[in-house]
């Protein structure tokens, strides 16, 4: 049994180091391209420390809490969706009900000292609510499947209907990572084909309504939420589809929706980097891109230092998610590993998305890049994330050493990282 003593000798940050080396990097990262890219948000006010000050503190809070749920045994990692499923299903409720909108899109909840972004509550939940339900299925049981299936989709389907009509590209993720998860999770495939259908059925007429209603039928419509008229325009934006008809829907949508056009900037921004950018600190468009902190930091990161700094950062987050799949791997208990899995995925995915949106592969979102992009609950939930993923890691090496001590040393490679293990 390890003992007080051996506590106090051990290392202070434990778990996957390599992890560890990825958070520090993206972290050290974010420091310098949010207080540059934050010159918007300084206009008018009194000090422009102010931003990058907000951005410190969320990003000291994040690795507090990594520090002190990388200590925590997984097994107490259940108890966390009893208090945040609640908690953001209420929340989110609010959002959808009762509160007013910010900016066009009801996404925040104002504490007066910090605005908390449900829907980050509410993904990490559900993740976490959906690997506890696999690690109880029963591959071969009908009835497990049926239960469990039926679960989990009632769990993702009340907090994807109420996230999508104010963040649709999280309600989308959501939905993605899930539904990998569900078949990583041994769902049956006959489920997961009549699921399938179900998911390209709704897609296909979502996609056809915003391609061929006039945004005008759309904008008067009481059934369609407010943020489809921003949703159509990024679609036929992403398009562009020349016709005069599609054209004149795309001008009608552009100047009623709230937003404005982003891109061009974000462009402008990456074709004047050239291979080693232009500095930190030297970026142009910062001024005049929308979301140039969050949204659009990677192409600031980009402008700034230039295909080395964008190609590091891809790299950075490949490592993470590698780290992540081995720590997957080593588990022998279903239920850590379905929740790295589930984690990994919801953190590379989001990081994909936001690199995507700023190099033009996909339309724009509001998905922010994690652990870089500036934002208190999204710093704070990745944060929560990556802090359970070294607290699996933590354990695993813990159970590993214990194991060793009670066979005298003799290597135990059931549990080996470098060793196949058997299979979930």
């Amino acid at each position: 049994m390890e003992t007080a003593n051996d506590k106090k000798k051990g290392p202070l940050f434990r778990g996957d180091i390599y992890i560890w080396i990825a958070v520090l990097l993206l972290c050290s990262i974010s420091l310098v391209e949010v207080f540059s890219a934050s010159s918007r948000l300084t206009f008018g006010k009194d000090s422009y420390l102010t931003p990058i000050l907000s951005h410190v503190i969320h990003l000291a809070m994040g690795i507090v809490v990594m520090y002190v749920l990388h200590l925590i045994h997984y097994k107490w990692y259940k108890l966390f969706p009893v208090l945040l499923v609640p908690l953001s299903l209420a929340l989110l409720a609010y959002l959808s009900f009762l509160s007013k909108q910010s900016a066009g899109a009801e996404r925040w909840v104002d504490l007066g000292f910090f605005k908390l972004q449900p829907s980050e509550l509410g993904k990490v939940a559900v993740v976490m609510t959906v690997a506890s339900l696999l690690a109880k299925l029963k591959p071969d049981d009908e009835q497990s499947q049926s239960a469990v299936f039926l679960k989990i989709l009632m769990v993702t389907g009340a907090f994807c209907l109420l996230i999508f009509t104010e963040n649709l590209s999280t309600a989308i993720l959501l939905g993605a990572v899930v539904y990998i998860m569900m078949i990583l999770g041994g769902v049956s495939w006959k489920k997961m084909l009549g699921l399938t259908g179900v998911i390209l059925a709704i897609g296909l007429t979502a996609v056809l309504v915003f391609v061929l209603v006039p945004p005008k039928t759309l904008s008067d419509s009481k059934f369609i939420p407010e943020r489809a008229l921003t949703w159509q325009a990024r679609i036929l934006d992403f398009t562009n589809s020349g016709s005069e008809s599609k054209e004149s829907a795309y001008e009608y949508a552009r100047n009623t929706a709230p937003e404005k056009p982003q891109e061009t900037h974000a462009n402008i921004a990456i074709a004047s980097s050239h291979f080693l950018g232009k500095g930190p600190g030297n970026s142009y468009e910062r001024d005049y891109l929308q979301e140039a902190s969050c949204d659009f930091i990677y192409a600031i990161i980009i402008e700034e230092l230039g295909m080395v700094g964008a190609i590091f950062v891809l790299i950075v987050y490949i490592v993470l998610l590698f780290r992540i799949g081995k720590i997957a791997m080593r588990c022998t208990d279903k239920y850590p590993a379905y929740l790295a899995m589930g984690l990994g995925m919801m953190l590379g995915l989001q990081a994909f998305i936001n690199m995507s949106v700023a190099v033009g592969l996909f339309p724009v979102t509001g998905q922010p890049l994690p652990l870089i992009s500036k934002g208190g609950t999204s710093v704070l939930m990745a944060s929560f994330s990556i802090g359970m993923l070294i607290g699996i890691s933590n354990t695993l090496d813990r159970d590993l050493a214990a194991k060793r001590q009670a066979t005298g040393g003799v290597s135990v490679p059931a549990v080996d990282a470098d060793e196949e293990i058997e299979e979930l």
